[in-house]
């Protein structure tokens, strides 16, 4: 253990870290600077959202509104391989979602998938990266149990009135873990709520007993 952290100190020493959100280089062992600290402040919302077949309302824990900083924060680690910044946001969900949740109120973390091809391109699955290690910051296991099985448009282009009609049938549940479980499922940006509806309406047509959900950040601040 002492070991690791002399060698993680050394890494940090000869790549010293940058800002999750202003990508200001730190100090060793620090993640956000002292400006960011104090002007980019969690909203910390609890919104629902009603899937149209499960006659369900669906909590959605968000850390931020989708905007300035935490917006080039996101694009740097969605489409830029700044993956590292996976750790901050899941850090920061673990400690907010542990305060509004008991413990143990999750069986296991998912993440809402991409396609193939899509993973292929970038490399990894940028809410997937996030869930992982939200999952072992809770405690509980991460499980792949969602498949994208259309490659349809993406969300951010269309219209609000097309998402939910573009997201229909393009998920499905995969393995036997999610009868009677509850599941706590990530994603790293809402809009509509539209993919992630989508997705918790899948899991629970597949049996889950209750399906949570996250994200880091959203977008539209009047639906908080």
């Amino acid at each position: 253990m002492i070991l690791r952290k002399i060698l993680s100190l050394c890494l940090e020493l000869l790549f010293p870290p940058h800002c999750v959100f202003c990508d200001k280089v730190l100090a060793p062992g620090t993640k956000i600077c002292k400006t960011c600290a104090e002007t980019v402040v969690p909203v910390r919302a609890l919104r629902c959202m009603n899937p149209s077949g499960s006659g369900q309302n669906i909590p959605c824990i968000v850390l931020y509104f989708y905007d300035a900083q935490v917006r080039d924060s996101i694009i740097r680690f969605k489409f830029y391989g700044e993956k590292s910044n996976a750790d901050f946001y899941a850090e920061q969900l673990s400690k907010w979602i542990g305060k509004q949740m008991p413990p143990l109120s999750f069986d296991f973390v998912t993440a809402v998938p991409i396609s193939r091809e899509r993973k292929k391109q970038r490399g990894y699955n940028q809410s997937e990266l996030i869930a992982r290690k939200l999952a072992a910051g809770l405690g509980i296991p991460y499980e792949e149990c969602l498949e994208k099985v259309v490659d349809n448009r993406e969300q951010h282009r269309l219209p609000r009135r097309e998402r939910m009609k573009n997201v229909t049938g393009v998920y499905r549940a995969s393995g036997d873990q999610v009868p009677g479980k509850r599941i706590l499922l990530l994603d790293d940006i809402v809009t509509t709520g539209a993919t992630l509806c989508e997705c918790a309406e899948v899991l629970l047509n597949a049996g889950a007993k209750v399906v949570t959900c996250a994200a880091v950040a959203q977008v539209n601040k009047e639906s908080c």
